[in-house]
């Protein structure tokens, strides 16, 4: 009887789904014709502007307020003049093809115990460095949760980076408390620590830490393929109904309040598929101002279905379910090597204490996806890090294309953490994109070049530079919370180059202004293969916008970041950035 209510609720469940899924506000129903200071289109043949007009959610003239006028002729009197950005400076809508909500929505309730200060909707955290530091604070914590009555309730951190807190194990955890279950994911979501508690409240035994080469049960340490499988019942915990739904409300405003109208999730389901695609829709319901954009989780669907044939037919119908706000695209996602956060990219040269990194897929895994999704024509994403995670991946492309040749194909990079000149040349002759962490060399190359990599590659991370010199399209994203949802911070750190340390790391691969302002909007559209309906200021295009108080390419660049964002404009309706609740910092 139970797995019968089970089955109704989750059919009563997927048919709310859908129905929600009709509730799209739709586009402002009033034309109106916006009046900016200046309005930067991304458009080569014409570049800035000064008004737009705007009726069903689309752009139908650009230029100056004259020149618009006379583009709509007659229709001009139809267009109520708004100039409520008069002395602002309009955008196309800022583009994270790489972000996260599930796993943003996941972590944003946890702890945030972090070698980086965080600001989130729940205000501002504080940086702990050193070991000592971090075990202090989780006894904080612990003895918070207890004067409050919760002596047995879970405490889950985020934030934990053994470069910067040293080693963490179960025994560390456990002296911190025994009766607590306590669970630590590292600070790039590939790892987790759990004490004795939890391991016995999520019912994991040494015996199932003996199935896996990436796992350690003396340590309670699960990390990149282990924590699909051992890790797995841990979501219940993560991303129970109403932390969810309460994590995902958080990753609404964090969206927002980055200015961005449209983001990415790469790579999904993440959590699980009901649950992520019921809380989508839930969120969406709200009327939040900004675009899904799904890529179908290769990785995920191979390892469900065994079988990479059938992983791409279940990818498939994932495509049906698009609408103007939640859009799957005809693009899939895989995985290569391990996280730069865990330093367990792929790396030719080893590690300064000998090791060279870890894969999420096997090679042999890696190459079935690819295959199979080639030959429907699927555009590619592949998650990869190191060099040597990057020659492999570049060697199967490069048979792919050579048995099946697909121009114009659209291959994207995700991350590029650390690559050689040489390559940069390779992925611009294979026609390949990058979609970079440009906030990699700003937490990373201070600490990296002291553990791990050495000050040389250090400054190597995030090669921007480079690639920009062989001419491969870059875009730019988060992978909240690797680096916060913040394109003009994001910018800022290609521009400059500068790290928590305050220095200059890698001056010769700072990226150009223009450059940067592209990887934000055009080619953050590029990478999802939207860049027809999103990213530049033209007529036919969504009329999605970023505006700010500020102009990005007058001000320092030192500067670029700090620049105030007053809102967003999607579909045509103006959305501002309402002021943080009292006892909240931005």
């Amino acid at each position: 009887m139970r797995v019968l209510r089970t089955i109704l609720v989750a059919l009563v469940l997927a048919a709310a789904t859908f129905a929600w899924l009709s509730r799209d506000p739709g586009p402002d129903p009033t034309p109106r014709l916006f009046t900016a200071a200046r309005i930067l289109t991304m458009e080569a043949d014409q570049p800035e502007a000064t008004a737009v007009a705007v009726r069903d959610g689309r752009i139908t003239a650009v230029g100056s307020l004259e020149e618009v006028r006379a583009a709509l002729g007659d229709a001009a009197a139809d267009y109520a003049l708004d100039e409520r950005f008069a002395g602002k400076f309009v955008l196309p809508g800022f583009i994270d093809p790489h972000l996260h909500p599930s796993l943003g929505a996941t972590i944003l309730p946890m702890e945030i115990v972090s070698a980086m200060a965080w600001t989130t909707p729940a205000g501002r955290t504080e940086a702990v460095r050193g070991r000592e530091a971090f075990l202090a604070r989780l006894r904080e914590l612990d003895a918070a949760y207890t004067a409050r009555g919760d002596r047995e309730g879970w405490l889950l951190v985020w934030g934990y980076h053994a470069p910067y807190h040293g080693a963490l194990s179960r025994a560390d955890l456990d002296a911190v408390s025994s009766a607590r279950p306590i669970l630590v994911w590292q600070r790039s979501v590939h790892e987790l620590f759990l004490n004795t508690k939890a391991l016995a409240e999520l019912d994991l035994h040494e015996r199932d830490f003996a199935a896996h080469e990436q796992a350690d049960w003396e340590t309670g340490h699960i990390y990149e393929g282990a924590l699909f499988t051992l890790g797995a019942p841990a979501t219940r915990i993560l991303a129970a109904p109403g932390r969810y739904r309460r994590g995902l409300a958080m990753m609404s405003e964090v969206i927002h309040r980055g200015g961005l109208t449209t983001v990415g999730e790469q790579g999904f389901p993440q959590v699980t598929k009901l649950g992520e695609w019921l809380m989508l829709w839930l969120e969406m319901r709200k009327r939040v101002p900004y675009r899904f954009v799904l890529v179908p989780n290769a990785m995920y669907l191979l390892r469900k279905n065994g079988d990479a044939v059938a992983a791409e037919r279940e990818a498939a119908g994932m495509l049906a379910r698009s609408s103007n706000r939640i859009r799957v695209v005809k693009h899939a996602k895989y995985y290569a090597d391990g996280a730069i956060f865990s330093q367990l990219m792929q790396m030719r040269e080893p590690y300064l204490d000998g090791h060279h990194g870890e894969w999420m897929m096997p090679p042999d895994d890696q190459a079935a996806v690819l295959d199979a999704f080639w030959r429907e024509g699927w555009g590619i994403h592949i998650h990869v890090n190191g060099d040597a995670g990057l020659d492999r991946v570049l060697d199967q492309i490069e048979a792919q294309q050579t048995k099946h040749p697909a121009p114009g194909r659209r291959i994207v990079l995700e991350h590029y953490g650390f690559a050689r000149e040489d390559q940069h040349a390779r992925v611009a002759a294979l026609g390949i994109d990058v979609s970079n962490n440009p906030y990699y060399p700003h937490e990373l190359a201070p600490i990296y070049a002291e553990h791990g990599l050495g000050p040389e590659r250090a400054a190597e991370i995030s090669p921007l530079g480079g690639l920009a010199r062989a001419g491969v399209p870059i875009s730019f994203h988060s992978d909240f919370l690797m680096a916060p949802a913040e394109p003009l911070l994001l910018a800022w750190v290609a521009v400059n180059r500068i790290a928590s340390d305050g220095r200059v790391w890698g001056s010769h691969q700072k990226l150009p202004l223009d450059l940067a302002l592209r990887a934000i909007t055009i080619e953050g559209a590029r990478s999802l293969g939207l860049e027809d309906e999103i990213g530049s200021i033209r007529p036919g295009k969504r009329a999605d916008f970023t505006v700010l108080e500020r102009d990005p390419t007058a001000v320092d660049p030192l500067e670029l970041k700090d620049i105030p964002i007053w809102g967003t404009v999607l579909d045509g309706r103006p959305h501002p950035i309402l002021a943080p609740a009292a006892g909240q910092t931005r």
